[in-house]
């Protein structure tokens, strides 16, 4: 399904070259990839809003009268044989189960909405696909706060599965960066994927003191439309360069405003060997470790918040600033393992297997550790094991990824696509297994998670250690034919034929 999202059928395997489209482009635009990027963290963290409101929806202290409704209610008193006409306040929030879902489903739409978006990319270029997944993103979170206090659960949840497949916006993303960035790069994985990680940075903090102002939790909610909305006015905007101005000139402003940057979107002229890459071994063994990775990593950026407040019984905010240390020092042990790999002098095949170990090892390992820990007694002793256990997760981009990047070649932008809906995968796996195992204030059912976290992770990491490879795969070679691809032809088999 997702093969055809990146690439037409056609007959090479090399990048179309197109000579006119590789003159405009003299140099890298630094700018317009940051307002690309900017973009992408807006869309991520629109549906991240609600990871960390998700407190305050427990808690009643901003206009708190209108957090219940009142109705009268009948009761019989046995004793005296007497009844009696009582007034009772109704909560008007979800019940807890339900909040937790809600965080679950946005990861059913992402996987939902991959092969649409991709389609649209396709035919409509990269600016229309991508504001169309912005408007998909600001549409559902205008309505989400007055759904919640109605109590709605089944529109809220159709209303989070619409912010999910904003989230596909990630394909024609990655696509535009592949116009600008050489994709062989070891450093590509960590640009392709900072913006999860910057948007976490600044979400938290951010959304925690609107919430706990006068404002209420639904202002973070609205505060996050007008910011993706003002960043996309920008986006649109904003003249990419001479040459959109003289296309502007010549087919109107509106005109060129789309239909240029369709021109300027990433164009292939290869064909996906597809049979040939799902039946290598070595793919699913990425892939599967890629999954475990993303399990791990949103069990900390979607579920931090609440560990923090309702297990550990730090504040609200307090919590939020100690949930943005994993993806501060993620983006820091990502750089830094790239940097080191290149620097050290062992075999490629020892480096991935090195840095994938002391991602998945330690983060295992304190994981396991924290089953066994009561939080009561060791309240800091958690917190710390917690952001330690997830700060190491970033030298995985010198193992599984840098092994993902060698094996693929020039299909390594096929094969990121195929990680991200992995990844979307695996938020919606953490985030049920969380909903079904984790009890918001018992610790004894976090560590039963923590447990089950921390043996995903170490038997990913000994599967990878066993499998790993520096090698290209035969695939991924110049010339490769493979039984999958259709052979072309110039005239198409007469319809009936004698």
């Amino acid at each position: 399904m997702m093969s055809s999202s990146i690439s037409p059928e056609n007959q090479d395997y090399e990048y179309e070259k197109n000579p006119d489209e590789h003159e405009n482009i003299k140099h890298i635009p630094f700018f317009f990839l940051f307002l690309c990027t900017l973009c992408m963290c807006s869309i991520y963290a629109n549906p991240t809003v609600y990871q960390s409101t998700i407190n305050f929806l427990h808690e009643f202290r901003n206009s708190s009268e209108s957090d219940y409704h009142e109705e009268i209610d009948n009761q019989y008193d046995p004793g005296k044989q007497t009844s009696r006409d009582v007034v009772v306040k109704y909560v008007y929030y979800l019940s807890n189960p339900q909040k937790e879902s809600l965080i679950t489903v946005t990861s059913v739409g992402t996987l939902i909405a991959a092969a649409p978006v991709t389609y649209a990319y396709n035919n409509m270029g990269f600016r229309r696909s991508f504001v169309m997944c912005a408007i998909i993103s600001i549409v559902p979170a205008l309505f989400y706060p007055n759904c919640v206090n109605a109590k709605t659960y089944l529109l809220a949840i159709i209303l989070r599965i619409l912010q999910g497949f904003s989230l596909a916006a990630f394909i024609p993303y990655v696509c535009k960066l592949s116009v600008f960035i050489p994709f062989d790069h070891i450093a590509v994985p960590i640009i392709v994927f900072a913006y999860s990680h910057i948007s976490e940075i600044f979400v938290h903090p951010i959304v925690s003191h609107m919430a706990a102002s006068s404002l209420g939790w639904h202002s973070a909610h609205y505060g996050a439309v007008i910011t993706i909305a003002i960043i996309f006015i920008i986006f649109v905007v904003i003249h990419f360069d001479e040459d959109f101005k003289e296309r502007a000139t010549a087919i109107g402003f509106c005109n060129a405003m789309f239909e240029y940057e369709r021109t300027r979107s990433r164009t292939f002229d290869l064909r996906i060997p597809y049979l040939s890459i799902y039946q290598d071994f070595r793919i699913w063994v990425i892939l599967f470790t890629s999954f475990v990775y993303g399990c791990a990593l949103q069990l900390f950026y979607q579920f931090g918040p609440t560990f923090f407040h309702k297990v550990v019984g730090h504040t609200e905010i307090f919590s939020a600033y100690l949930t943005i240390i994993a993806p501060i020092l993620n983006l820091i042990t990502s750089i830094c393992s790239v940097y080191l790999y290149e620097r050290l002098a062992n075999s490629e095949q020892n480096k991935m297997r090195f840095f994938n170990t002391i991602a998945y090892g330690t983060c295992g390992i304190f994981l396991f550790a924290l089953g066994f820990v009561d939080p009561v007694n060791y309240k800091y002793s958690v917190t710390f094991m917690f952001i330690l256990a997830s700060s190491l997760l970033g030298c995985s981009y010198a193992g599984h990824l840098r092994m993902n990047q060698i094996r693929s070649g020039h299909l390594h932008l096929f094969l990121l696509v195929n990680i991200f809906i992995v990844n979307s995968a695996a938020m919606f796996f953490s985030s049920l297994l969380n909903v079904l195992i984790a009890d918001n204030t018992d610790y004894a059912s976090w560590s039963t998670l923590f447990i089950v976290t921390a043996v995903f992770l170490i038997i990913a990491n000994l599967i990878f250690f066993f499998f790993c490879s520096s090698e290209r795969a035969p695939w991924a070679k110049e010339g490769y034919e493979d039984s999958s691809i259709q052979p072309y032809r110039d005239e198409p088999l007469p319809q009936f034929p004698l």
